[in-house]
């Protein structure tokens, strides 16, 4: 079976791939988590009207725009 070679800081450490892709599912997936959950937030906030209509949305980052009243 083909390994990996990584540093995990001065400790080289010796990866199989089907390891290395478990752990970057589980970090994809963690991502699209908290993606839905800003969705989420946001959604409410703007039913709550506490957040304006001017929204940009970057993946994975959402930046609001707090209403000035």
């Amino acid at each position: 079976m083909a390994t990996l070679r990584l540093s995990d800081g001065c400790h080289p450490t010796e990866r199989s791939w089907m390891e290395v892709g478990r752990v970057l599912r589980s970090f994809i997936l963690k991502s699209v988590q908290q993606e839905e959950a800003l969705h989420r937030i946001w959604y409410a906030l703007r039913r709550w009207r506490l957040v304006s209509r001017q929204i940009v949305f970057f993946p994975t980052t959402a930046f609001l725009l707090i209403n000035p009243r």
